[in-house]
């Protein structure tokens, strides 16, 4: 039986750091981003978790190429896609570098990508509405 999506067929690739910001590969010093995951989730958003921006692209190089493969196949069924990219963050925590090889290695564009803080708050999210907004 296919059941039907509930996220909206929307995407968002998410940092690790703004889903476990606590954690203590980051040494426990913030606490959870205030609303933003909420406001993901009821807005239907379905999220794509980054490895953590402080490991060696070595180990998660596979990870991200995966992943891409992931969000083109995505894109690729008439889902939409926003990455969310961290200011301050290496990589914006989200392995941009890495994923932005990935595409131009199969010749696809990147999705659009939305700059957050990382203590994103639920107004945060309108930004990721905001990208796929059409043009005026």
């Amino acid at each position: 039986m296919i059941r039907e999506d509930l996220r909206s067929r929307r995407i968002a690739v998410i940092a690790d750091f703004v889903v476990n910001p606590g954690s203590a590969l980051y040494g426990r010093r913030q606490a959870p981003p205030s609303g933003f995951m909420d406001a993901l989730v009821e807005r239907g958003w379905g999220i794509m978790k980054m490895p953590p921006h402080v490991a060696k692209l070595e180990s998660c190089e596979r990870l991200i190429e995966v992943s891409v493969g992931d969000l083109i196949d995505y894109r690729k069924n008439g889902y939409d896609v926003v990455i969310a990219a961290v200011e301050g963050l290496p990589q914006q925590g989200v392995w941009l570098d890495a994923m932005a090889a990935c595409f131009r290695k199969v010749g696809k564009d990147m999705p659009p990508i939305v700059t957050i803080r990382s203590d994103a708050t639920a107004t945060d999210a309108d930004a990721l509405d905001g990208a796929l907004a059409p043009a005026a």
